[in-house]
């Protein structure tokens, strides 16, 4: 699962989870983007504190791992490239990319789609209040345009996102509820989005 994870929270952890139980996968890996194509212009936190604060959301959950692999690579990456790049270094392995539910109806405006949808199966998240039915629709005409396999993962409606935790430690509101305790933690410790 990629993402700015800027901070991660726990609906992140819930989508993995749900992820992991109902497609019954080995591991997710947790992989913060380096230069989001997708945020530019925006200020973004460094991205090493984005990793750790990742690894702090998963140490200790069993088949989690937080991966700095697109960290490595110094320019903007792109969801397609990754996966052609994990593919070849792990051609034995099935990829599977989390994405939520928003995310897909827009997946046909990122970069090479078809590209993306040939390396992994993509398994779009609901959790944001768009009906199975809209997904289901949005899928087949998405792998009707651009091949390979898109499947719905049901999940319990969380509202969180990364946005809305920064907008709240801005304003001075207490955020404990949206965070793995280690990420409230860290954010405190190190006055991270005032």
């Amino acid at each position: 699962m990629g993402g700015t994870f800027d901070p991660i929270h726990l609906a992140h952890l819930e989508m993995g989870r749900e992820a992991k139980r109902q497609k019954e996968l080995d591991e997710i890996w947790f992989m913060p983007s380096n230069i989001p194509p997708h945020k530019s212009g925006q200020r973004i936190t460094d991205a090493m504190i984005r990793y750790h604060m990742t690894e702090l959301a998963v140490a200790g959950m069993e088949g989690f791992l937080a991966s700095d692999f697109e960290l490595k690579h110094q320019n903007t990456t792109y969801t397609a490239e990754t996966l052609e790049r994990l593919s070849g270094e792990m051609p034995e392995n099935d990829l599977f990319f989390i994405l939520g539910g928003d995310s897909l109806f827009y997946l046909e405006h990122w970069y090479h789609p078809e590209r993306i949808l040939a390396q992994a199966t993509v398994l779009a998240v609901s959790r944001d209040g768009a009906t199975g039915r809209e997904m289901r629709r949005q899928a087949e005409l998405l792998m009707r345009d651009f091949g390979g396999t898109i499947e719905i993962i049901d999940m319990k409606r969380m509202d969180i996102s990364s946005r809305m935790i920064r907008e709240k430690i801005k304003n001075g509101e207490n955020v404990k509820e949206y965070l793995p305790k280690t990420v409230y933690d860290y954010i405190m410790e190190h006055d991270l989005y005032h």
